[in-house]
């Protein structure tokens, strides 16, 4: 049996955080619930028997024993996903379709996986949050790309399709044509990469040109 791809698992959110929610969502944390609960017993424990000071370091220090007890939420990059993890996750899938696809697979697989690791992944900055680009990049990654060559491993070697409608095609070639689609998507997200960088250097040679008169006229 070939082995499975494992797919990246996603952490894009369904919607971007409203900014100046970290406070409030801090608030309503397990971790600050569980550091205030404790700080309770600590105040009830310093009424009881007042000690003084030392009875708001009893509070204080029962709130941080609480709320470092509990674990926090990881971290979400701004992007909606951590792009290390998506540069490992293609790495990893690469690795573990080596020697179980034909080769024109891998060539695709490798081809995707440069232009997301080069041209995509080090530009995102580029892209405004919540941009389509971010989105199918994240899920090529998770799911689109892993699901067609599971689906593929999945089926015998040199299998043809014999349902009405499929026309005998061949596993092989239905999974190229998903990578080529797949290809073209990626290309196309590096493309809108490059052009928002050739705006921007586009508008500095704007601002240049603007600057340069200014002080020319005023020689």
């Amino acid at each position: 049996m070939r082995s499975a791809i494992v797919p990246y698992r996603s952490s894009l959110p369904a919607s971007a955080p409203a900014p100046g929610r970290g406070l409030v969502s801090y608030l309503t944390s397990r971790r600050n619930l569980a550091g205030s609960a404790l700080a309770l017993v600590g105040a009830g424990l310093a009424l009881a028997d007042p000690v003084g000071a030392q009875g708001l370091l009893l509070v204080a220090g029962l709130y941080l024993a609480g709320a470092l007890s509990v674990r926090g939420n990881p971290r979400v990059s701004r992007f909606g996903f951590e792009p290390r993890r998506v540069q490992k996750s293609l790495a990893e899938q690469i690795g573990a379709a080596a020697g179980r696809v034909p080769p024109q697979v891998l060539t695709r697989l490798q081809r995707i996986e440069l232009t997301i690791r080069t041209e995509i992944l080090p530009r995102l900055d580029c892209l405004p949050l919540g941009a389509p680009e971010l989105y199918l990049v994240e899920r090529t990654v998770s799911d689109y790309l892993p699901t067609a060559v599971e689906a593929y491993l999945r089926l015998p070697n040199g299998y043809v399709s014999s349902q009405p409608g499929s026309h005998g095609r061949a596993a092989l070639d239905v999974l190229v044509e998903e990578l080529d689609f797949l290809d073209a998507e990626m290309r196309q997200v590096a493309e809108v990469v490059h052009r928002r960088d050739m705006d921007r250097l586009l508008a500095h040679k704007r601002f240049l040109v603007d600057r340069f008169r200014r002080e020319d006229a005023q020689v």
